[in-house]
């Protein structure tokens, strides 16, 4: 489904139509917030959210100062940031370079999408400025809550309809970074319980830290070239 450029620009126009856009949200929040600790704000860095869709992390950044645009491949989010001021373009990484370089490209929830993420990741280095960094999210396909949809026939990995090509865990993404050249200088497991449930936020934000093959959603990397 994905393999065709076209057929992939017309899924991702029409992706956010078929999601829960209000759950979708808060955890793109939730990924904002961590995302901004990760940042320096007083450098003035230049930073592309690669893959922005609806733009929530981007609009996040801008509102707190940062100089951020953002590329995405579905002209439907580009054209609805573009019309609100935000500096965002079109663009297919899987397809094209980046067409300047930045002090930070973040990465957030693409690359399980892509069918060589390893070859993005290069293409990110080169699209760096000397000592800038990568800030990658990538989802944990395999969380105790999937496990067990697995377990039952109920899980979504490899439906026809879903978007996720490549399956990540916290290990395999550390041995992706490895093979990429990267360093990690900072992770952060975001915890698969929903930022809704506040009162188990602490309890979730622990066993996410402590066994995030288990009880993580994803995991967010700062990384420097090595």
């Amino acid at each position: 489904m994905l393999g065709d450029v076209e057929q992939k620009k017309q899924y991702f126009n029409t992706y956010w139509q078929t999601r829960d856009i209000t759950s979708a949200d808060v955890r793109s929040i939730q990924r904002a917030v961590v995302i901004e600790s990760m940042l320096n704000p007083d450098k003035g860095e230049k930073i592309i959210d690669v893959g922005c869709g609806r733009g929530i992390v981007l609009r996040h950044l801008v509102s707190k100062g940062f100089r951020a645009s953002g590329c995405d491949i579905s002209s439907d989010t580009v054209g609805e940031l573009t019309q609100r001021d935000y500096d965002v373009f079109l663009c297919d990484v899987e397809k094209e370079d980046l067409p300047s370089k930045y002090d930070v490209i973040l990465c957030l929830e693409v690359l399980q999408q892509v069918f060589d993420p390893i070859a993005i990741i290069q293409k990110f280095k080169q699209s760096l400025y000397r000592g800038g960094y990568l800030i990658i999210s990538v989802p944990n396909e395999y969380h105790l809550l999937s496990r067990m949809k697995l377990m039952f026939g109920m899980s979504h990995l490899g439906h026809f309809e879903e978007s996720h090509i490549r399956l990540f865990n916290p290990e395999r993404a550390r041995e992706m970074f490895t093979k990429c050249g990267l360093r990690i200088e900072a992770v952060i497991s975001i915890p698969v319980i929903p930022p809704r449930i506040k009162p188990l936020q602490t309890t979730g934000n622990i066993l996410a830290c402590r066994m995030p093959g288990l009880f993580s959603l994803s995991q967010i990397y700062k990384l420097k070239v090595q």
